[in-house]
Order: C-alpha cells, then sequence, then structure tokens
C-alpha cells in the first residue's frame, strides 16, 4: 500500500469513473486498474464494482475510501507543517513595539528563537505612528501599536488585529500626593512636574488639556523611557503614558509605581493591537508570534 494507490481510490470515488479518473490523475487506464487491484489483493476486499457504467464503492469500499481520505488530508496537513517550519527556520523576522512592552516582547522572541534556532530576529522600539509607516514601506512585517479607534478602518495597506482598548493615564510614584488617590482631577496635573514621552497620543491628550487648564509645568520630554523611568523613581516628576504599556510590565509597577486614571476628561478611544503586512508566506509565522506574545502577557499582566 502506497499514498499513490490511495490517491487513486479517492479520485476513482470522486469522479465515479476509471477512465475520469486516470484522465485527471494523468495515469493510463491500465495502470490505474492495476493499482486498485493491487491495493484489492493486499486488504483482501473488493473495493469498487466496476461495469460499463462506471465504478461503484462497494460497502466494504466506502469505508476504506473514508480512511483513505483522512489519511491523504493527514498527509497534506504534515507536509504544509514541515514547509511552514522550513520556511520559518530560514525567515527574517522584522518586529517593532510601542514603548513599554519590550521586556513582554524579549521574553516572546527568546522563546520563539528556542523553537527555531536559524531564525533572524531584528526587534526595534518606536512610536505608534513610525511603526505604522514603516509597516507600509516595507522596512518590518510585524508591530504592535495604538491606534484611534476611529482611524483603524483608514489604515489602508496593512493589516490590523485589535487587542484590546486603551487609554491613557497618570504613572506616579507611590510616595507622589498625585498617587494618594485612584483617581486625579484634569486640572490637578497643573501640581506637579511632567516628563513625557514623544508619542502622538500624549501629545494629542496634552493639548487638549492645556486648552482647558492652561500650560501643563513640563519638566521635558523624551524618546528615552529610562529617563523617564528614574524620575519617576526619584519622584522628580510624574508621567502620562498608555495604561497598556504600564500594565503589560508588572516589574515595573512593583517598583514602587503606580497608575491613576485621569477623570472626569473625555478621551479619544484607542485601540491596541498588531499590524502587518499581507505577505503571506510570512503569515503563519506572525499569528506564530501573535500567540507567544498574548502567552508572555497573560503571564505578566497584573
Amino acid at each position: 500500500m502506497n499514498i499513490e494507490q490511495l490517491k487513486h481510490i479517492v479520485k476513482i470515488a470522486h469522479t465515479g469513473s476509471m477512465s475520469l479518473a486516470s484522465n485527471e490523475l494523468h495515469v493510463t487506464q491500465s495502470a490505474l486498474s492495476q493499482s486498485v487491484s493491487r491495493l484489492e489483493k493486499e486488504l483482501g476486499l473488493i473495493i469498487f464494482k466496476r461495469s460499463k457504467a462506471g465504478a461503484a464503492a462497494t460497502p466494504e469500499g466506502k469505508k476504506v475510501i473514508a480512511k483513505a481520505l483522512k489519511a491523504l488530508q493527514a498527509i497534506d496537513e504534515m507536509e504544509k507543517l514541515a514547509e511552514h517550519e522550513q520556511h520559518i527556520g530560514n525567515s527574517e523576522l522584522d518586529i517593532a513595539t510601542f514603548p513599554g512592552l519590550m521586556p513582554i516582547m524579549v521574553k516572546m522572541l527568546a522563546a520563539l528563537k528556542k523553537e527555531y534556532p536559524l531564525l533572524r530576529i531584528n526587534i526595534e522600539e518606536n512610536v505608534s505612528t513610525a511603526i505604522v509607516k514603516d509597516i507600509r514601506a516595507g522596512r518590518i512585517g510585524l508591530g504592535l501599536v495604538a491606534m484611534y479607534e476611529d482611524e483603524v478602518e483608514q489604515a489602508a495597506g496593512v493589516m490590523f488585529d485589535p487587542i484590546v482598548q486603551g487609554k491613557l493615564v497618570v504613572c506616579a510614584n507611590r510616595n507622589s500626593r498625585a498617587a494618594k488617590n485612584k483617581t486625579i482631577h484634569p486640572k490637578d496635573l497643573c501640581n506637579y512636574n511632567l516628563v513625557l514621552y514623544h508619542d502622538k497620543f500624549v501629545e494629542d491628550f496634552v493639548a487638549d488639556l492645556t486648552l482647558e487648564y492652561g500650560e501643563l509645568p513640563i519638566l521635558f520630554t523624551t524618546n528615552n523611557a529610562e529617563a523617564i523611568r528614574t524620575s519617576l523613581h526619584e519622584d522628580f516628576a510624574i508621567t502620562i503614558g498608555h495604561d497598556f504599556s504600564f500594565k503589560g510590565q508588572h516589574e515595573y509597577l512593583a517598583e514602587g509605581l503606580s497608575l491613576v486614571e485621569i477623570a472626569p476628561f473625555p478621551q479619544r478611544k484607542m485601540v491596541v493591537g498588531w499590524i502587518k503586512t499581507y505577505k503571506k508566506q510570512m503569515s503563519l509565522l506572525y499569528e506564530h508570534c501573535i500567540q507567544k506574545f498574548k502567552h508572555e502577557l497573560d503571564n505578566v499582566r497584573i
């Protein structure tokens, strides 16, 4: 018994004819008939009842054909898996994340590298708007970003898979007066120095606050997360950032920092999710990354 024989009997059952099956399989009718006869002899039963009208499966033959079909489907899945594994092993993964989630991303990529030692990985941290531009330009293939909910449908040329809705919150040293309550009124932010990351969403939010309550006392803005962390630990200032970024880092909040809701103040709805290209040959790798990231995030989320 071999794979070709299984393909032969499935095709005959599908067409109901030795002649039609031989044409579609590109083998002679004689060779096809001999293949089936050898299989019938090996199994000790008749698979097809042949006549001038065609070939009809016997009751026993129908059971054999059903098993053959399952076997061929399993073989096809095995071949696709092998092709997928081989492709991933020789691929290059370019991935990016918006600030705050690099620790989880690193854990995910380390686990991925153990599975695929030959996989070449490039990772970077950037603001969401820059990641979207890089995806569209083909410089990276997969990115974790935040987007305004009403702009998701306008993300032409890319695919966006949402994870969770997000919002901006205050992060402060637990000894700060700003962290004494679960919420802080937006007008009270004027009483604290702020250190802010260069981020479109933070900039938009601060602009809205400024229009409503006046200029905020900004100590500095930066693209260096460590500079912000140092300012918070030393209680020099508070910051405003994405809740998902902070909550994705259990260690970050365990280091004496607290999250505080900003209320009452309406925020433009945001959503956090994966943005990727339409490259079909990379889709399985991307999905694998996304699932591994979810696993790592579930392990540390608070």
